[in-house]
This record gives C-alpha cells, structure tokens and sequence, in this order.
C-alpha cells in the first residue's frame, strides 16, 4: 500500500525545512550534553499539548514541556506517553533538534532555525509576538493554538 504523495506547497515546505536544517546545521554525532532539569536555574512549564506536523499528517496529543535556564539555554520537549517525539534545546552558543519521527540528529551554532516552532516557542502560553506565517490565537480559558498557515503545522496547548 502506498502512502500519501508529497506534492504542491506542502512538498515545497517540507523540502525548504530538510534544505534549511542540512545547511544551518548538519546531522551531527557530536551532541549537546543531556539536560539535568533538576538543577537549579531552570524554569519548567508542562501542558497538554495537540501537535500536527503537517496539513496532512495525523494529530498527535501528548505532553509539551518549555524550560528556561538562568543562563539562557532552552529545552523544548513534545512526548507522548512519556516517549519524546521532538526534543529541541538551546545553549548560549548550540542548537540541537532530535526527533522519533525523522531519523539522525540535527544540531549548530546559535542562532537556531527560526522557522523551526520548537525553537520559537519560549514560554506557555506562548508570548504574542509570533511572526508571519505563525498566527496565535488565545482564548479567555487561556488555551492556545499556533498555525502555520503555509505548511499546516499546528500546535495547541491546554490552559495552565
């Protein structure tokens, strides 16, 4: 049985995103050391979370976890039934982004991909100022819903 075929704007956005992951950074076997969030300096926000990779991919519920360390590093963290899906961390100086759902692990010096969600998400709720084509809505129970409205990624979180 085949898959679905990539075609059209979401073929086009998905081959962007893999063009720009390989040249901001490379699959790399030299990892940014694991994080001990039990330490002190960090910060942790954890809600339920609903992520869709893609306009045509299945959604997927689990648990979104957003540290912040005092010294500006960031862990980001989408799992499901405590497996983690995608995993993007920030140093002062590195990027690092893993995930089940594409083999290899892709990684740089800062600045991160902008266009990655995961390193754009800072805090939950996520702040307002989300650039185009990202658009945020909140509502008064403070769930949220970031869109991307070329590729169809979508990420919604519960109310804290």
């Amino acid at each position: 049985m085949n898959g679905p075929s990539r075609s059209g704007p979401d073929r086009s956005a998905w081959l962007l995103t893999l063009l720009l992951l390989l040249t901001a950074g490379c699959a790399s076997s030299r990892s940014l050391p694991p994080v001990d969030l039990q330490a002190s300096g960090w910060t942790i926000q954890e809600t339920a979370a609903a992520w869709k990779p893609r306009r045509e991919a299945p959604e997927l519920l689990g648990e979104l976890l957003v540290a912040h360390h005092a010294d500006g590093s960031r862990f980001v963290q989408f799992s499901k039934q405590g497996l983690p899906v995608v995993t993007a961390q920030l140093t002062p100086e590195r990027w690092q982004i893993t995930s089940s759902l594409r083999k290899g692990r892709y990684g740089g010096r800062r600045p991160a991909p902008g266009q990655i969600l995961w390193f754009r998400l800072d805090s939950l709720p996520p702040n307002a100022l989300w650039p185009a084509p990202w658009q945020l809505t909140q509502d008064p129970s403070g769930s949220w819903s970031l869109l991307q409205t070329r590729t169809g990624e979508r990420l919604e979180g519960a109310a804290n």
